[in-house]
């Protein structure tokens, strides 16, 4: 009976609780509180490609600081929003002087009979045009959130491209690992074969060796593959940021999935569906606010202001008198540039230039982007057609050993054939897996460079 055992382990993101066979995975907030409502639990015995997607998105720490730059981004928009918004402000002065009998005050000389100076008052301002300065930095940080969460999302599809490959690779271990084990087994069953026949005189010494030395070869293949497994299971729980020692199983096996593309209409979305170009469109548009409010700085600016509050002793006491008294003032402020020594013309012509530049280097993404999906289709067609090619020849390397074993059996074919037709089967059905492993890498690449990678899972 197994022995129920329950360990937490604590990562950036993510608590998990282990029992028995199956983790429980909660995801912690910033505070490091469990987020209840993101708790599921997983089956180690059978650990399929959703899973892994899964907790890749939830734990990754690119993904988690492509939130904080989410955030950022937000409260730059607030910042931006606060230069055309009212400000209001408290303010207090109190000044002490030391041995003056007199001072001057609005204008006019009053004798001190106190040391103090003390001036309590609240002011407000109100922009009310500032040549579209604050409209341009508006729109620019608000572009900038929108960049945020396009590098969000691109950062999200980079993760589920290395978790799908990483468990593919997992898969593609394991199958090698069947083949060697296959191969172990039918070099110990030759080997047990060959020594009966050894004993009954039917074969000679030299078939005993050359089986013997056929299994020794085979147990050591079949050993690399099982440690091969074993790494690629490692690489798969450190890129999921899951305990390196817990068992994990599957009953998903390494096959081909379907996939239909349309190259010239994936072509045309992709200037929509992919992020990096979205980036770089929006940072056209945020030249172009940046030319806006270089423009802004010979344009008049307006804002009203007013001031209310106290002083002791007061300004606009009566000529000779201390006193405490309140006064209030309001007025508007006009500021029109004229002259500038060329300062904001040379502000506009470098926002033009980094328009141009910002306009050049999207029309470089989008060509490499095309050359990108051209290639990836490419290649996936490639691999479609190597898969096939493959698993026709499977087909006839499984026939071939059939026979190999059917002769052999008959006395019609000697060990060596037989070795040959076994060898030669291992080996097809090895380059029919890799085969579909690169497939797999050809299918995600193409979907990357299109932008439809993991579309259903960021929805």
């Amino acid at each position: 009976m197994l022995r129920k055992y329950v360990f937490i382990v604590f990562f950036v993101g993510l608590s998990m609780t282990l029992v028995a066979e199956s983790l429980q995975i909660i995801e912690l907030d910033e505070e490091m509180k469990p987020v209840m409502t993101a708790s599921y639990t997983l089956d180690q015995q059978n650990v399929c490609l959703e899973d892994v997607v899964k907790l890749a998105l939830q734990n990754n720490r690119a993904i988690k600081t492509s939130e904080f730059n989410i955030k950022k981004a937000s409260g730059q928009v607030d910042q931006a929003r606060s230069i055309g918004g009212l400000k209001f402000s408290a303010n207090m002065t109190q000044t002490r002087i030391k041995d003056v009998p007199s001072a001057n005050l609005g204008g006019q000389t009053v004798e001190m009979g106190r040391k103090d100076i003390q001036k309590i008052w609240g002011e407000f301002a109100q922009p009310l045009y500032l040549g579209e300065r604050d409209r341009a930095a508006v729109n620019s940080a608000r572009l900038g959130q929108l960049i945020a969460e396009s590098a969000h999302t691109l950062t999200r599809q980079q993760i589920i491209m290395a978790a799908s490959l990483s468990y593919y690779s997992w898969l593609y271990a394991r199958e090698v690992e069947d083949v060697g084990k296959m191969d172990q087994e039918l070099a110990q069953a030759h080997f047990d074969l060959v020594g009966k026949r050894y004993e009954a005189e039917q074969t000679s010494k030299y078939e005993v060796l050359r089986a013997e030395v056929r299994l020794a070869q085979n147990r050591s293949a079949y050993i690399k593959a099982g440690n091969d497994t074993g790494l690629s299971r490692l690489s798969m729980l450190k890129l999921l940021s899951l305990p390196l020692d817990i068992a994990v199983d599957t009953a998903c096996r390494l096959e081909v999935e379907e996939i239909a593309p349309q190259l010239e209409e994936d072509i045309v979305m992709s200037e929509e569906l992919r992020e990096d170009l979205q980036i770089k469109k929006r940072e056209c548009r945020i030249a172009d606010e940046q030319i806006r409010a270089a423009r802004g700085e010979k344009k008049l600016t307006a804002a009203l202001f007013a001031q209310y509050g106290t002083e002791n002793p007061s300004s606009y006491a009566d000529m000779g008198q201390v006193e405490r008294k309140s006064y209030w003032l309001a007025g508007l402020s006009l500021n029109l540039p004229i002259m500038d020594a060329g300062f904001s013309r040379g502000k506009v012509n470098e926002a033009r230039a980094a328009r141009s530049q910002n306009e050049n280097e999207y029309f470089d993404a989008v060509e490499q982007a095309h050359l990108e999906i051209r290639q990836a289709y490419l290649t996936l067609k490639s691999s479609e057609e190597i898969v096939a090619a493959q698993k026709e020849n499977l087909k006839q390397a499984e026939e071939t050993m059939r026979l190999a074993n059917v002769r052999y059996e008959n006395g019609l074919f000697t060990q060596v054939d037989l070795f040959d037709a076994e060898t030669a089967y291992s080996n097809t059905r090895l380059q029919y897996l890799q085969a579909v492993f690169f497939h797999h890498q050809a299918r995600l690449a193409y979907l990357l460079a299109t932008g439809k990678l993991g579309r259903d899972r960021l929805s």
